[in-house]
């Protein structure tokens, strides 16, 4: 039993800002750092593994694990599809207990209630695209969504930009490794803070 609690990295952002490619990039500086797996109703994409980028279950599986306040948060997200997407409390719990530093990519509004769920054990990171245009040709480049779909993502944005004003610090992803650096800085002061305050 470790006598210092983990600490929660919960990174959010529009869809397409390139959180992934920033967080893979972070996660080879920091090998400590554990990236947490959600689950979610969605179907898995091709490139995606079971257990490594989510748990993939039934909605009907989800539904009762509400019921059974497993979750830490969960959201139903672009509700015309009905898909939800939420957090094992057991596994935020088991995670923070033995002092892992969990990384969690997660939708804006899960996002900021984890924040409020976590308080003294989480930092908030929002990423953001340099503009709308560079996020719709990210979207229409990732070709993973259809012109309906990257529609409704890009409606959705200056809703998510408003609410990313609630995470500690924001990212603007203009450029990779000035991501990264950013994202890095923020690390390391945060882990400074913490050794201070043991």
């Amino acid at each position: 039993m470790t006598s210092q609690k983990g600490r929660l990295i919960i990174v959010a952002g529009p869809s397409g800002t390139g959180k992934g490619t920033v967080e893979n990039a972070i996660m080879a500086k920091f090998p400590e750092i554990q990236f947490s797996v959600s689950v979610t109703t969605r179907p898995r994409r091709d490139y995606e593994i079971e257990g490594q980028h989510y748990f993939f279950i039934s909605k009907a599986d989800f539904l009762q694990r509400i019921e059974r306040d497993e979750l830490v948060e969960w959201q139903e997200v672009y509700s015309k599809n009905g898909h939800y997407y939420g957090t094992l409390r057991s596994y935020v719990d088991s995670a923070l207990e033995q002092g892992k530093q969990l990384l969690i990519d997660i939708d804006i509004k899960g996002g900021i209630n984890l924040k409020k769920a976590y308080p003294d054990h989480s930092v908030s990171i929002f990423i953001e695209p340099p503009s709308l245009e560079a996020l719709e040709q990210r979207l229409i480049n990732r070709n993973t969504d259809s012109p309906e779909q990257i529609r409704i993502r890009l409606d959705r944005m200056p809703e998510e930009m408003l609410l990313g004003k609630q995470f500690d610090y924001t990212i603007v992803n203009s450029e990779l490794n000035e991501a990264v650096n950013a994202f890095t800085e923020i690390l390391e002061n945060e882990m400074h803070q913490q050794q201070r305050s043991i």
